[in-house]
């Protein structure tokens, strides 16, 4: 054993191989290969852009600045990031789909997860994943892109899972638990004198099935009022155009328990609010 630590050639081939990899690390060509990933990860739906590209090891590569734009033509971004960390993992070669690990912070939280993808010739797409995130900031998302967020803020943790059935068989679908804490949503119209129903917590349970998004649970509590919603968004492409069919009530805190009920319709870039 001590022969194998003492031998001049076991040392040579590890040093070889340091320095090749740092040589490969600094003439990583970042700008050829970003244009590429960028039309490879884009689709007609939605375009894939990124400010720079570095390589991460062992066998990822660290983005800055990823955005995303839907439809493409779109000069909002649905997605703004500080930076995205991914990493291949070389025994998924032997899977149906190429697995990869990410990382990465936006709008000042963070987040992490796991992708399936499916490759075709240069492009590739989505099989199913799943993302966990905690400390997003939605007042910093601003909601330029998803009209129906503009105005809200608070603190959002949770998971969201995608499965797209082209490996199980199957249609799309998904499951979404998303917790908010000591935020605010601007209503689209005054009630009761109030601009913004503010709240302390709020927990959203969704489930993707058949084209379609089933909001099991949608409440927020707040000293002021509480917000109970259940119902159904009817997706649409581009997304921003998916017709919302929530209906629930609104309980003004308090002895009295005064209650009304709301329907919210519309679009996500045009949500309407009516109280009966």
């Amino acid at each position: 054993m001590k022969r194998v630590w003492k031998s001049k050639i076991l040392w040579f081939t590890v040093y070889t191989v340091f320095i090749t990899c740092v040589f490969l690390y600094l003439l990583f060509p970042s700008e050829l290969v970003r244009p590429k990933l960028e039309a490879a990860v884009s689709s007609r739906a939605f375009a894939f852009k990124t400010m720079s590209l570095q390589p991460s090891l062992p066998f990822g590569v660290k983005l800055g600045r990823p955005s995303v734009y839907a439809p493409p033509s779109s000069p909002e971004a649905v997605f703004q990031g500080k930076w995205f960390d991914a990493q291949f993992l070389p025994w998924s070669i032997f899977q149906k789909s190429r697995q990869i690990r990410f990382k990465g912070e936006a709008y000042t939280g963070r987040f992490s997860g796991r992708a399936g993808l499916l490759t075709r010739g240069d492009a590739c797409s989505l099989a199913e994943g799943r993302i966990t995130f905690q400390g997003i900031d939605l007042a910093s998302y601003g909601g330029a892109a998803l009209p129906v967020l503009r105005g809200v803020s608070g603190s959002l943790k949770g998971n969201i899972s995608y499965d797209s059935g082209r490996i199980k068989g199957g249609g799309p679908s998904g499951k979404m638990y998303v917790y908010l804490t000591r935020g605010a949503y601007l209503l689209p119209e005054p009630f009761l004198g109030m601009t913004h129903l503010e709240f302390d917590r709020g927990e959203v349970r969704a489930e993707m099935q058949n084209g379609s998004v089933m909001v099991d649970k949608l409440e927020a509590y707040g000293q002021q009022m509480n917000c109970f919603l259940s119902g159904d968004i009817q997706l649409a492409e581009p997304v921003q155009m998916s017709r919302l069919n929530l209906k629930g009530t609104l309980e003004v805190a308090g002895n009295s328990k005064v209650k009304m009920n709301i329907t919210i319709g519309g679009t996500l870039s045009r949500p309407t609010l009516r109280y009966i």
